[in-house]
């Protein structure tokens, strides 16, 4: 033991406690700081042994998945985690002999049965001739929900930046985007691609007659139908801007396009928004261009959408309320009756 000093022979110093201090007293304190440290600590602390008997929880464990030290001292770990079965543990065994000390997430179940997300850090440890996993295990459930709320907040801005936000649809930005992509894919496979270019009829005597709120109304409406004729997951409507559309249609050939074409234009015609301002029809109606090409390289998909919209202009000046495709020729001109 360490001189604690004296003032003389036989007279202890003032500072010196009552009783000398053991080694065999010191050995017991730290001991009793240890046990109290191991159960005061927040993270739960769980030994087993290379067969993934559970020999040892703190109180955090029994706090945490709401087991007894009994309890937890008859289970197993294929008892703790749901993802863990006999080969998964050998397998995982050998990983802990091997790296000694790694971390990796998985879950816990309490004994509610709720399943809890956790970090482990695992220590292997050879205690007593014996081969232990003395694992460090942190809850962190507040870190995954934060994590998944950060994604889903990303997601928002992604979405946000790509969808038009008076119809909710994809924008311009992202129909540039996909037609460039499919233009690309098509060249390399060789498949047909069509495009659909869609304008509302004298749209600016309908806002002038009904105001600009019905007019965002009548877009709103056409956006939703002509959405829900996307049929595949690879095909895509978009707000090209004001009252123009556009739909991306792969692996289409001419057939198909007009099929989808006469399709959009009669939801439209269906839709009977009224239009006492149009002068082809009472209610509101739409022009459509469409073009069904094999991409080369020569070519670019810009090349692809000038001649939708040249196809849409030739719909205009051959009356409107009607479809031209390519090669130049009129489809479903005629006015359907009132």
């Amino acid at each position: 033991m360490p001189d604690r000093g004296h003032d003389g022979p036989g007279q202890p110093h003032p500072s010196e406690p009552l009783c000398q201090v053991t080694l065999c007293e010191c050995l017991n304190e730290n001991a009793l700081l240890a046990k109290y440290a191991i159960d005061r600590i927040a993270d739960m602390i769980i030994w087993l042994d290379e067969h993934g008997r559970v020999m040892f929880v703190n109180a955090a464990a029994t706090k945490l998945l709401g087991y007894s030290q009994a309890e937890f001292l008859s289970m197993t770990v294929l008892d703790l985690d749901p993802l863990f079965d006999a080969d998964i543990w050998r397998d995982h065994w050998r990983e802990v002999e091997s790296r000694g000390s790694f971390t990796l997430e998985t879950v816990n179940r309490t004994k509610d049965g709720v399943d809890v997300a956790v970090e482990v850090t695992v220590n292997f440890v050879e205690c007593l001739g014996r081969k232990m996993n003395c694992s460090i295990v942190r809850d962190i459930t507040e870190r995954k929900r934060a994590a998944e709320q950060l994604a889903e907040m990303h997601r928002k801005l992604v979405q946000a930046n790509l969808t038009d936000e008076l119809t909710a649809i994809a924008n311009r930005r992202r129909f540039d985007g996909v037609l460039s992509t499919s233009y690309a894919t098509h060249m390399r496979s060789g498949a047909p691609l069509s495009l659909i270019l869609l304008d509302i009829d004298h749209f600016k005597a309908f806002n002038d007659r009904y105001g600009h709120l019905e007019g965002d109304r009548c877009l709103q409406r056409i956006a939703e139908v002509i959405d829900r004729r996307m049929f595949r997951a690879a095909d895509l409507a978009a707000r090209w801007g004001g009252e123009e559309f556009v739909c991306i249609l792969p692996d289409t050939d001419e057939a198909g396009a007009l099929a989808v074409a006469t399709a959009l234009r009669e939801a439209i015609l269906d839709l009977a928004i009224p239009h006492e301002a149009s002068p082809i029809a009472r209610v509101v109606t739409a022009s459509l261009g469409v073009v069904t090409a094999t991409c080369v390289p020569d070519k670019t998909a810009h090349s692809l959408f000038e001649t939708a919209d040249a196809l849409l202009y030739e719909a205009k000046n051959l009356g409107r309320n009607r479809i031209v495709r390519s090669p130049s020729r009129a489809a479903s001109g005629a006015i359907r009756p009132d």
